[in-house]
Formats: structure tokens, sequence, C-alpha cells
């Protein structure tokens, strides 16, 4: 159907030619020289090669038939058998030069595309690549959030159990000095932080160290 349809087109402006080369022909003398050229090779370029050498043949019928002497006639005048020679020969390389330069534009605008399609593909997959390491490097940096977290967790737990066992031996060191009770004891290193201004542990740390220096003196 496709092939049906360039052949056709082809047909069509070798048509065209022929009745622009009626209409012209009373202004030049051989007007088919311009005319036809433009048939054969606007029927090369969109039909191809193969309508193109149709055009070329029809055409030259036609204007041995009804545009070079004798007229209305295949017989050609031995004058004029130069110029019929160069019109075919011309109408020959114009229809092969169209459609070449249509099948390069052809190949170009298929390169083209398949380029284009290469280009998309690798867009794609460095979108997918750059997105996975986009996932890769949220994932790091959750993990190392939640590392940060676990580690200040477990050094503020470190940090209670050390401030809870420096109290407990102070509190015992009061306790056995004083001879206090353990909530009085507690009530005693608490008063001393409010009144130093300084925490728990650091006033629990000093009833120790000023303990062991005096066991140490004794």
């Amino acid at each position: 159907m496709i092939a049906i349809r360039r052949y056709g087109i082809a047909l069509v402006f070798v048509a065209v030619a022929f009745v622009s080369t009626l209409l012209l022909q009373r202004f030049f003398p051989y007007p088919f020289l311009f005319v036809f050229f433009a048939a054969v090779m606007a029927s090369a370029w969109f039909g191809g090669s193969k309508p193109g050498f149709l055009a070329v043949l029809v055409s030259t019928l036609l204007v041995d038939y009804f545009f070079v002497p004798p007229f209305r006639t295949f017989a050609v005048d031995a004058s004029d058998v130069a110029y019929f020679g160069s019109f075919i020969a011309c109408a020959v390389v114009a229809s092969w030069v169209s459609s070449s330069m249509r099948r390069t534009e052809e190949a170009l605008r298929q390169a083209r595309d398949q380029l284009e399609i290469r280009v998309a593909e690798r867009t794609a997959e460095l979108q997918k690549s750059v997105g996975e390491l986009e996932e890769k490097e949220r994932q790091r940096l959750l993990l190392e959030n939640e590392k940060s977290a676990l580690e200040t967790e477990r050094s503020a737990l470190s940090d209670k159990l050390e401030t809870r066992k420096a109290v407990d031996r102070a509190k015992g060191i009061f306790q056995r000095d004083l001879r206090i009770s353990e909530e009085e004891a507690y009530r005693t290193l608490q008063r001393e932080s409010q009144q130093r201004r300084r925490s728990m542990r650091d006033i629990a740390e000093s009833v120790i160290l000023n303990d062991n220096l005096k066991r140490g003196t004794q």
C-alpha cells in the first residue's frame, strides 16, 4: 500500500509538471527543462529511487511526445537527439541525487533517533544510579545518627551508673562516720551539692577522696 502511494505521488508530480509545461510553453521554448526536473527530484525525494526513475520514464515519454519535434510522435529529430539525451541524463542524475539525499537524511534521522534513545536510556540508568546512591547515603546517615544516639545514651547511662556508685559509697561513708541513716546521708550530700553548686557526683567523689586520704594517714 505504501509502495502504491509512492508511485502515485510520482505520477502526480509528473502530471503537475506536464500541465505546467503546457501552460508555459508559449513563454519558454523548452520549459520542461526545469519543470520536469523539479517533478523528478520531488518524486525521488518523497517516493524513493524507484518512483523517481518511474517519474524519469514518464517524463521522458511526455517530453518526447509533446515537446520535442516532431510533435505527437515518439521520434526525435537528429538536431534534437543530443538535447533530448541531455535531458534524459540530467533527469536520471537529478533523480539519483534526490533519492540519495533522501536516503542520507533518513539515515541521519534514524541515527539521531537511536542516539536520542541511547541518551534517554543512559540518562535513566544514571538517574537510577543517583537515586540508589542517594538512598544508600540516606541509610548511612540514618545509621550514623542511630549509632550516635546509642553512644550518647550509653554514655549517659554509664555516667548515671558511676554517679550512683559514687553517691552510694559517699552515703556509706557518712553513715559510718556520722552515724546517721541512709536517707540523712543522702540529704547531706544533696545539701552540700546545693551549697557548693556542684553536682552530686563531684561531692560524692570529694567525700570518697577525703576518706581515702584519712585512711592513708592512719
